[in-house]
């Protein structure tokens, strides 16, 4: 796999098999080819295959996704994206693997947890 697309201090954490999919005629139909959605420690990484007519690597940062969701689109497995924009995708995933593209997701853009007991300061 080639990490070019990387940046500094950057590292890949899952990669998924993904496709667009769009609501036409009273059903779900996946649109253009397969990608390659891979969770890194900052953002999500949407890279088309080599033999691709888009070679256009999508990025969306963490700080951008409002929500994820796995849902069921139609009788495959998916997942719903939506950005703090307003804007909103629609991705099949392969292989029943929405669940686990869902939590990585999910535990990249929640907010730090705040500790319950804050730590003692010693006063001198």
């Amino acid at each position: 796999m080639d990490y070019s697309y990387l940046e500094v201090d950057e590292h890949p954490i899952a990669t998924y098999k993904v496709q667009y999919v769009n609501w036409l005629n009273d059903t779900w139909i996946g649109r253009g080819d397969w990608l390659q959605a891979v969770v890194t420690n900052r953002r999500l990484l949407l890279i088309p295959s080599e033999n691709s007519l888009r070679g256009k690597v999508e990025s969306i940062r963490y700080q951008d996704v409002h929500n994820v969701w796995n849902l069921c689109l139609g009788k495959r497995d998916g997942v719903l994206l939506r950005l703090k924009n307003r804007q909103h995708f629609y991705l099949y995933v392969d292989w029943s693997q929405g669940n686990k593209l869902v939590n990585h997701l999910n535990e990249r853009i929640a907010p730090a947890a705040k500790p319950r007991i804050l730590p003692r300061l010693r006063f001198t």
